[in-house]
C-alpha cells in the first residue's frame, strides 16, 4: 500500500490538475517529489485523472482504516473487518489489509519516523523545503506512534513513546537550529553571538576555534553532514534494541550502560572545561560531574566510572574479576566516544590536551598522575567499599561527596603538572580528540594511573585488615601500625595538596586543601580518627577521646608526613611557573607575625572546635542511622573559611604540620636573592604556637557549650555562649574576606564558616547566628520567652565583638552602605528578599516536622541554609555587601564608627522584614505545621495542588533571580551561586511540590512514569515555572537598568565574541539538561543510596542536583549560557526584552524557543536513559502492581 505522504502528494498533484487552467500534463510529468531514498511519487496526466482521483480517494481511505485501528480505543479487528467491507461506486471494496500486532506497527513507525528523520538532517541548508516536509513526516509519524502507545498502554513500550517524541524534537532541533547556522545571509551568523552567559567572566580559552582554523564550515560539516545522521542512526538502533527488550532482560544490560553514561558525561566535561572553560572553576565543574554520576550510577554499577577504580575494587577483593573486561571496555569506549564527540563539536583534532605541562617532563606528570589516581582509588575503597564505613542496612551517604572532591584536590595541585586526569577513560578520551596530534601520552597515563590504582589497593589491604579477615566489626580496634600509617598517608596527601596549589600559582589553594582534608577524614575517621594535625591532635587529647600512647605518637608522624611533603613540593617549585616566586611561611605584606598569629589561632580554634562539635560527640537522639555524614565535610570547610579569610594576613595553614611542609619546601628551595620576613624557624614556631593556642580555646569552649558531653551537668548559658561564638566566627570571617577583596571565593568562604558553626552549635542552641533567624523562628512557632531576647543579644555582642577584632588586623575598616552605581532602595531590597531566602530555609529545613521527624533528623540542614549565602553573597554582593543578617550589618556597622553609624541598623530592619516574610510564606506552604498530626499522618501528608504550584513558583523565582543578578553585576561565579539557590530551594520545597523548578526536569519526571507527577499537574507546573522566570527577568532587569551593566546587552543565545553557533548552543544545552534531568530522576526520585541505609532522608538529593548547574554552567557556559532550565531562559529573555541597548536587535525570544526544544529533548532522553539504567525500579514496581 502506498505510504501516506505519498498517497498525499498524488492528491494534491490531482487537485492541481482539476483546478489550474495553466496546468496540464508536461506540467504534472515535471512535478515530482524527488525523496533521496530512491522513492519517487507517480504523476498522472489529464487522461489518467478520473482513475488516479478514484485511487487516491481509495488509498486515503484505506490509510484512515489503519489510522482508526492505531489510535482509536473502540476501533478493533471487528471495526476493522466492516471496514473492508465496504464498496465504492467504480472502486469495490477496499481490501483493508489484516490488522497487524501492535508491535508488528510501532516498529514500522519509529521506522518510518527515523527514515524521515535523517532524510530531513540531511536535506536541511541545501533543500529546506523538502527537509521541511519530511521533518513534517517524522512529526507525524512520531505523533502516531506515541497515539498508538497510548491506546494499548503496554508497560515495556513505555520507552518507545520517549523515542517517537524525541525523534520529532530532534527533527524539529535539526531543521530550525541547522537551517538558520547554514542561511546565505552573512548578519545571521554574526548576530548569534550577541549574547551573556551564565560564566559572565572572561573565558581562558585552553584552545579557541580560531588555532584550529574551524570556521563555519566546519561547523556545518559536522553538523549538516554525517555526523548528525548517523548519531541519530545509532541511538535509534540501540533505542529500537532496548526497546524490543523486556524490563527483566532490559537488566542485564543496565550496569553496563549505567557505566558507559556515567564516564562518557565525566569525559565529555573535561573536554568542554579543556575547550571553553575557566582556570579557576575547571576542577570544580569536574569534580561535580563526577560526584553526581557517582550518587547516580552508584546503586546500579557501583559508580566506578574509571578503569583504574575498577581493577583496585578487584584487587581488593571488592570486585569480581570476570566483570572487570567488560567493564574497563566499556568506560574506556565511553571516553573515547566522549571525546571524539567533543573534538567534532569543538574543533579539538589538532589540540594536544594530554602532554606534561609547560616546562614539566614526563616524570613530574607521572608523579602526580600516580599519586593522585592514588588517591582516588584509595578513598572510594575506604568510603564506597570497606565494611565498617557500610554496615549492611546502614550505609553511608557521602561516598559520591568524598570521591568526586578528590578532583578538586589533585585537579587545582596537578592541573598545571599533568592536566590532571587520574582516570585511563579520560586519558584515552583526551588523547583520541586531539588525534589529529598523534597518541602517544596517553597510554603512559594510564600505566601511571594503573600503577596509583595498585598501590590503593594495598595501602587498602594494610590500614583496613577487618575486610579480609573474620573478626568481629563491632568490637575491631585498629593497631597503632594501622593509625600511624592513616595519619601519615592523610597528613601527606593533606601537605602536598597545599604545597603544590602554594608553589603552582593556583587561586583556589584554600578550596583545594579542604577538598583533600575531607576526602582522608571520610576515608579513615573510622581508623585513625584522622586529625591529620597536631592542633586537632591536641584538642581531642584533651577533651579525652585519645589516649596518651596515641598522642605521643600521631604528632610526630605528622610532622614527618609534612616535612616529606613539603620536600617532594620544592622539586616541583624549581620547574613550575612560580619558580621566580618565593614562598616562605611568613605574616602576609603589610601585617606583623602577631597580626598573622591571631588569625591563625582564631580559625584554628574553629577548626578544632568543630571537630571536637562534630566528630567526637555522641550520636543525636533525633538521628535515626548512626552514620555522620557531614563530618568530614564540616571539619574541611574550617580550611576553606579559614583559608580565604586568613590567606591575607598568614597563608591560613591553620596547621603546624602544614606550617612544617611549607618551611621545609622553601627551605630546601627559594630564588636565589629572595628574602624572608623573618627567621624561618622562628616564623614555624610561632606560627604553631599561636595555633596549638587556638586548639587550648577549642577545648575550653567546648568544656563550656556542650558539659553533658563531658559527663557534666547541663547549664543555663551554653546555649547563649554557643550563639555568641558561632556569630563572632563569622562575623570575623566576613570582615576578613571583604578586607582582603578575594572576589572569586569571599561568599564560599563565609558560607563555610556559617556551616560549620551552625553544625558545631546545632544541638546546643540550634545554631541560628543570626537575629532575623531567631525573629522569625519565634515568629513562626509562636514562642516568644526570653531565650529569644538572650539569643539576639548574643548575637549582636558577638557580632560587634568580631568587628572590632577583625578591624584590628587590618588597615582599613568594613562599613556597610548600599554600592555604587546602585541607590539605597535597591540595596535594602536586596537584603529584604535574601534574608528573606535564608530565614525561609532555616525554617524548612531545621523547623518544619516533615524535614525533621522525631526519630530521623536530617543531616543537610547546614548545608542548605549557609548555601543560601553564596547563592546571594555573588548575586548582591555588589548591590548591598550581601549581609543578610542584623548581626553582621551591625557589627561591621559599629566596628567602622570612624565612617559613620547607622546603616547597619537600617540595614537590620530591612533584614527584620524579610523575615516576616519567611514566616508568611512558610505558614502558607507548610499548613501541616500548625495541625495536630501525628506521626503516621505527618508521614502520609499530601501537599494541595495550590501549595505546590505557589512552591514551584517561589523555587524559580528565586533561581532565576540569582542567576539574573549574578549576570548584571557581572559576579565572576554565576554557575556555582545559581547551584547554591537551586540546592538551598531543593532542601526546602522537595517535600512539598518535589521541586522540580524546571520545565525540563518537569517533564522528564512525567515522561519517567510511576506515577510521580500526573500529565495535568506536570502542565500546571511547566507554565508556574515559566511565569515565575518571567517575573524574575523583569525584577532582574531593574537592577540591569541601574547597575553597572546597564549599557551591556545581556541576552539568551551561543557565548560572546566567540564563533560558537545555535546548533552547537543547542547541542551541549541537551547535554548537560540530560544529565540534570537524569541525576534528579536518579538521586530524587529512588530511596537514598539505593535503599541501603536506616534514614529515608536523602543527604544528598540536592546536593547533587543543584551539582549539575555548577557542571553545566562552567563547562558549556562560554557555548551556550548553561541554562539547563527552559525557565531560566525565559527569564533572561524577559530581562533582555525589558533592557537592552537601543542599538541592539533583540533575538533572545527566537533563541529561547530553539534552546529550548534541545533543553525538553535532553530531558526526554534523561526519561529513556533512567529506564534502562535503572529498570529495576520499573520492575519492583510491576511487582508492587501485581500484588
Amino acid at each position: 500500500m502506498p505510504d501516506p505522504l505519498q498517497s498525499w502528494v498524488v492528491g494534491i498533484n490531482v487537485r492541481v490538475l482539476l483546478r489550474t487552467s495553466s496546468f496540464d500534463a508536461p506540467s504534472a510529468a515535471s512535478w515530482r517529489l524527488s525523496a533521496h531514498d530512491g522513492r519517487q511519487c507517480p504523476c498522472y496526466d489529464l487522461a489518467d485523472m478520473g482513475q488516479a482521483l478514484l485511487q487516491s480517494w481509495k488509498d486515503w481511505l484505506q490509510s484512515l482504516c489503519l489510522e482508526l485501528a492505531d489510535l482509536t480505543p473502540t476501533f478493533d479487528a471487528t471495526s476493522l473487518q466492516s471496514w473492508a467491507s465496504m464498496s465504492l461506486p467504480g472502486v469495490g471494496r477496499l481490501d483493508v489489509p489484516p490488522l497487524r500486532s501492535f508491535r508488528a506497527r510501532s516498529l514500522a513507525l519509529a521506522e518510518k519516523a527515523v527514515s524521515d528523520a535523517l532524510t530531513s538532517a540531511r536535506l536541511t541548508g541545501r533543500r529546506s523545503s523538502e527537509a521541511h516536509l519530511f521533518w513534517g513526516g517524522a512529526f507525524l509519524h512520531s505523533v502516531r506512534l506515541y497515539l498508538l502507545c497510548r491506546k494499548h498502554t503496554v508497560r515495556d513500550f513505555d520507552m518507545m513513546r520517549l523515542l517517537a517524541l524525541t525523534l520529532a524534537l530532534g527533527a524539529t532541533v535539526a531543521s530550525l537550529a541547522q537551517q538558520e547556522d547554514c542561511a546565505d545571509e552573512p548578519d545571521n551568523f554574526s548576530r548569534l553571538s550577541e549574547v551573556s552567559l551564565l560564566q559572565s567572566h572572561t573565558v581562558t580559552h585552553a584552545t579557541t576555534f580560531g588555532q584550529h582554523g574551524l570556521g563555519r564550515s566546519a561547523v556545518e560539516a559536522a553538523t549538516g553532514g554525517l555526523g548528525l545522521p548517523v548519531a541519530i542512526t545509532v541511538a535509534a538502533a540501540i533505542a529500537l534494541f532496548v526497546l524490543d527488550k523486556t524490563y527483566e532482560s532490559v537488566q542485564e544490560y543496565s550496569a553496563i550502560f549505567a557505566e558507559f553514561l556515567g564516564t562518557f558525561a565525566l569525559v565529555f566535561t573535561v573536554a568542554c572545561c579543556v575547550a571553553t572553560g575557566s582556570a579557576v572553576w575547571n576542577a570544580t565543574a569536574i569534580a561535580c560531574v563526577l560526584m553526581v554520576m557517582v550518587y547516580g550510577t552508584g546503586p546500579v554499577s557501583g559508580g566506578h566510572l574509571n578503569p583504574a577504580v575498577t581493577l583496585a575494587l578487584a584487587w581488593s577483593e571488592k570486585f569480581p574479576w570476570e566483570k572487570v573486561p567488560v567493564y574497563c571496555a566499556t568506560q574506556i569506549t565511553a571516553g573515547i566516544a566522549a571525546g571524539s564527540c567533543a573534538a567534532n563539536l569543538f574543533g579539538l583534532e589538532t589540540a594536544s590536551p594530554l602532554a606534561p605541562v609547560g616546562e614539566f617532563t614526563w616524570p613530574y606528570a607521572f608523579f602526580v598522575e600516580a599519586t593522585y589516581t592514588f588517591m582516588l582509588c584509595f578513598v572510594v575503597l575506604n568510603t564506597a567499599a570497606s565494611k565498617r564505613n557500610n554496615e549492611k542496612g546502614d550505609g553511608n551517604q557521602f561516598f559520591g561527596l568524598a570521591i568526586g572532591f578528590v578532583i578538586i584536590a589533585g585537579g587545582y595541585a596537578s592541573g598545571d603538572v599533568s592536566g590532571a586526569c587520574f582516570n585511563p577513560a579520560v586519558a584515552f578520551g583526551l588523547d583520541f580528540s586531539s588525534i589529529n596530534s598523534g597518541m602517544s601520552w596517553g597510554f603512559g597515563w594510564t600505566g601511571m594511573e594503573i600503577f596509583g590504582a595498585g598501590c590503593a589497593a594495598l595501602a587498602f589491604r594494610f590500614v583496613r585488615p577487618e575486610d579480609f579477615s573474620l573478626v568481629e566489626l563491632s568490637t575491631y580496634e585498629p593497631t597503632l601500625p594501622v593509625k600511624l600509617v592513616s595519619e601519615f598517608l592523610g597528613t601527606f596527601m593533606l601537605v602536598l595538596t597545599v604545597g603544590l596549589n602554594v608553589v603552582l600559582g593556583s587561586a583556589s589553594t584554600a578550596w583545594s586543601a579542604a577538598a583533600a582534608l575531607m576526602c582522608m577524614i571520610y576515608a579513615l575517621g573510622d581508623v585513625s580518627g584522622a586529625h591529620f594535625n597536631p592542633a586537632v591532635s591536641l584538642a581531642v587529647k584533651l577533651r579525652g577521646k585519645c589516649s596518651w600512647t596515641d598522642f605521643g605518637t600521631y604528632i610526630p608522624v605528622q610532622l614527618l608526613a609534612g616535612a616529606s611533603a613539603g620536600a617532594i613540593v620544592s622539586v616541583f617549585h624549581k620547574i613550575g611557573t612560580g619558580k621566580d616566586s618565593a614562598h616562605f611561611l611568613e605574616p602576609g605584606k603589610g601585617h606583623s607575625v602577631v597580626e598573622a598569629g591571631i588569625a591563625e589561632m582564631v580559625f584554628t580554634f574553629v577548626l578544632c572546635y568543630v571537630v571536637l562539635a562534630t566528630a567526637t560527640i555522641a550520636k543525636p537522639g533525633s538521628q535515626l542511622t548512626k552514620q555522620n555524614f557531614y563530618f568530614g565535610l564540616a571539619i574541611a570547610s574550617c580550611v576553606t573559611a579559614g583559608g580565604f579569610a586568613a590567606g591575607a594576613l598568614s597563608g591560613g595553614e591553620l596547621n603546624p604540620a602544614v606550617s612544617t611542609g611549607l618551611t621545609v619546601a622553601s627551605s630546601i628551595y627559594s630564588p636565589a636573592g629572595a628574602e624572608s620576613n623573618g627567621s624561618a624557624i622562628v616564623n614555624l614556631l610561632a606560627f604553631s604556637g599561636f595555633e596549638f593556642a587556638g586548639a587550648l580555646l577549642a577545648v575550653i569552649a567546648f568544656y563550656v557549650t556542650h558539659p553533658t558531653e563531658m559527663e557534666k551537668e547541663a547549664t543555663w548559658y551554653s546555649c547563649y555562649v554557643a550563639e555568641f561564638l558561632g556569630t563572632f566566627v563569622l562575623v570575623f570571617t566576613v570582615v576578613c574576606n571583604v578586607l582582603a577583596s578575594n572576589e572569586n571565593w569571599s561568599p564560599t568562604s563565609i558560607a563555610c564558616s556559617l556551616m560549620v558553626m551552625i553544625y558545631a552549635t546545632g544541638g546546643v542552641s540550634g545554631g541560628h547566628l543570626n537575629p532575623a533567624v531567631t525573629f522569625a523562628i519565634s515568629l513562626a512557632t509562636g514562642d516568644w520567652s526570653l531565650k529569644a531576647v538572650g539569643y539576639v543579644a548574643s548575637q549582636l555582642v558577638g557580632g560587634i565583638a568580631a568587628g572590632f577584632a577583625a578591624c584590628s588586623l587590618f588597615t582599613d575598616v568594613a562599613d556597610v552602605g548600599a554600592k555604587d552605581p546602585y541607590h539605597l532602595s535597591y540595596a535594602l531590597m536586596a537584603e529584604l528578599i535574601y534574608t528573606a531566602m535564608l530565614a525561609f530555609t532555616v525554617l524548612n529545613v531545621a523547623v518544619s516536622k516533615r524535614n525533621n521527624p522525631g526519630t530521623d533528623g536530617n543531616n543537610f540542614y547546614a548545608l542548605a541554609i549557609a548555601w543560601v549565602i553564596i547563592a546571594g553573597g555573588y548575586a548582591v554582593g555588589g548591590v548591598s555587601g550581601a549581609a543578610f543578617n542584623p548581626a553582621v550589618a551591625i557589627g561591621l556597622d559599629v566596628s567602622s564608627y570612624s565612617k559613620g553609624v547607622g546603616m547597619g541598623f537600617l540595614w537590620g530592619l530591612f533584614e527584620l522584614l524579610g523575615a516576616v516574610v519567611a514566616v508568611a510564606l512558610y505558614r502558607v506552604l507548610r499548613p501541616e505545621d500548625y495541625l495536630d498530626l501525628d506521626a503516621a499522618a505527618l508521614d502520609n501528608y499530601q501537599p494541595s495542588l495550590s501549595a505546590k504550584l505557589l512552591s514551584e513558583f517561589l523555587g524559580v523565582f528565586m533561581l532565576v533571580l540569582t542567576v539574573g543578578l549574578n549576570l548584571v553585576n557581572g559576579s565572576p561565579a554565576t554557575a556555582w551561586s545559581a547551584a547554591a539557590a537551586l540546592m538551598c530551594m531543593i532542601y526546602c520545597l522537595g517535600n512539598i511540590s518535589g521541586a522540580h523548578l524546571n520545565p525540563a526536569v518537569t517533564m522528564a519526571v512525567v515522561a519517567s512514569g510511576r506515577k510521580l507527577c500526573h500529565h495535568s499537574e506536570g502542565v500546571a507546573y511547566a507554565s508556574t515555572q515559566l511565569l515565575a522566570g518571567t517575573v524574575a527577568g523583569f525584577v532582574y532587569s531593574m537592577y540591569h537598568a541601574a547597575g553597572p551593566k546597564k549599557t551591556d546587552y545581556i541576552g539568551l543565545g551561543p557565548g560572546p565574541g566567540s564563533d560558537y553557533t545555535l546548533t552547537q548552543a543547542g547541542l551541549v544545552e541537551l547535554s548537560a539538561t540530560l544529565l540534570l534531568a537524569y541525576v534528579v530522576l536518579s538521586c530524587a526520585t529512588v530511596p537514598p543510596a539505593g535503599g541501603d541505609t536506616k534514614t529515608k532522608n536523602s543527604f544528598y538529593f540536592a546536593l547533587a542536583i543543584g551539582s549539575c548547574v555548577t557542571v553545566g554552567g562552567f563547562a558549556i557556559g562560554a557555548v551556550s549560557g548553561g541554562e539547563l532550565n527552559p525557565a531560566v531562559a525565559l527569564g533572561i529573555t524577559a530581562a533582555s526584552g525589558m533592557q537592552h541597548p537601543a542599538d541592539t536587535v533583540d533575538h533572545s525570544f527566537s533563541n529561547f524557543v530553539r534552546l529550548g526544544i534541545w533543553e525538553m529533548t535532553g530531558a526526554f532522553v534523561a526519561a529513556a536513559f533512567f529506564k534502562i539504567s535503572h529498570s529495576k525500579v520499573y520492575l519492583d514496581l510491576q511487582a508492587e502492581d501485581s500484588k
